[in-house]
């Protein structure tokens, strides 16, 4: 890591895109430099580069090329980027009127749901915390070496700031005409046993997203897994993979704009929920619950969804956490709430 460490501080400080990433269960770690500082941005993914895309698909979606930037890949163990720091619990008091502002939220979706006919709306929150002398290095080795099984990253862009995360989903990915996608949903905290119970609203809802995906996908034929439990940091999930060969007419944009943004994000149907989210959480998601990774000339593509982030402004002291669950007709305002408190503990813990 050492290599790259004055890279990243040169083009955070001179104000150049960079990214840095790690897949999940991988030992290499990938930085790419962007040379100059102008935006370049993608239509139809059939360059070759690493994209970062926002919630709203009608947003312009950006991209370093990698025929515009330095590419470097580095093998190294969990013990070459650990950092100095343990791991810690960051302990946050949250106020009355925060945690009603949610449980309204929560109220009023499930409203929504029982009057429209929606079966299921993803409501999530932005949470501000002050934190003074960050170190993007050390929040970045902790992540690395904390969370191997998540999709690691730290993203630097002078339109969209600066982002880190540590994601449990893909989105999409394509090898060779084949591709895989995730169904991934569900949540509740790891408590040192994989073997848990789910309940009815949780099945139901992981239901939901495999049922969507399945009807997305214009394949010949699906091989969809059973559902299992994953754990993601300090959280389980209910998972099943699903897997095809790509139609001859089918792209890496088709299945982007069948599949984003996902029930997983947003809910069903697609377009009422959206709607709703816009109308009713009264901020700005920007890339949280979009997509990044890399693709390569419409022949591959290595996508995830961004949950489990932050986005970071070094000026201010001040770092946003964005969290969210999905919503269903039998879904507890209460427990929705506490969902989100564990789910933002990913990143707390390593600030």
């Amino acid at each position: 890591m050492i290599e790259i460490e004055e890279r990243i501080e040169n083009s955070f400080k001179n104000n150049l895109p960079f990214t840095v990433f790690r897949k999940p269960n991988s030992e290499e770690v990938k930085a790419v430099f962007q040379k100059e500082n102008c935006p370049f941005y993608t239509k139809n993914f059939e360059e070759s580069g690493f994209v970062f895309a926002p919630f709203s698909n009608k947003e312009e979606v950006l991209i370093i090329p990698y025929s515009e930037a330095d590419v470097i890949s580095l093998y190294a163990r969990n013990h070459v980027y650990h950092s100095n720091q343990e791991i810690g619990i960051f302990e946050t008091l949250y106020s009355d009127i925060d945690k009603n502002k949610h449980i309204q939220l929560v109220e009023k979706g499930i409203d929504f749901i029982n009057t429209s006919g929606a079966k299921k709306i993803v409501l999530s929150r932005k949470e501000k915390i002050k934190i003074e002398d960050f170190n993007l290095m050390d929040v970045l080795k902790k992540l690395l070496f904390h969370y191997p099984t998540a999709f690691v990253y730290v993203w630097f862009h002078p339109k969209t700031g600066l982002w880190l995360g540590a994601t449990p989903e893909t989105l999409l990915s394509i090898t060779d005409g084949s591709f895989k996608v995730m169904a991934l949903a569900s949540t509740q905290e790891y408590k040192g046993v994989m073997d848990v119970a789910w309940g009815f609203k949780e099945i139901q809802e992981h239901q939901y997203v495999v049922d969507f995906i399945s009807s997305q996908i214009n394949s010949d034929e699906l091989d969809i897994s059973n559902t299992y439990t994953v754990k993601a940091g300090n959280l389980l999930h209910l998972r099943a993979d699903i897997s095809g060969e790509l139609s001859k007419d089918s792209s890496i944009l088709n299945l982007i704009n069948a599949l984003h943004p996902t029930p997983a994000t947003c809910g069903l149907p697609k377009e009422i929920s959206k709607n709703f989210i816009l109308e009713n959480e009264n901020y700005d998601r920007e890339y949280y619950t979009g997509f990044l990774g890399e693709i390569n000339n419409n022949s591959f593509a290595d996508l995830f969804v961004n949950l489990r982030c932050m986005k970071v402004d070094t000026e201010k002291s001040e770092v946003s956490l964005f969290v969210g669950g999905g919503i269903t007709k039998d879904s507890i305002p209460e427990n929705e709430w506490e969902e989100t408190v564990a789910k933002t503990n990913v990143m707390k813990k390593v600030l």
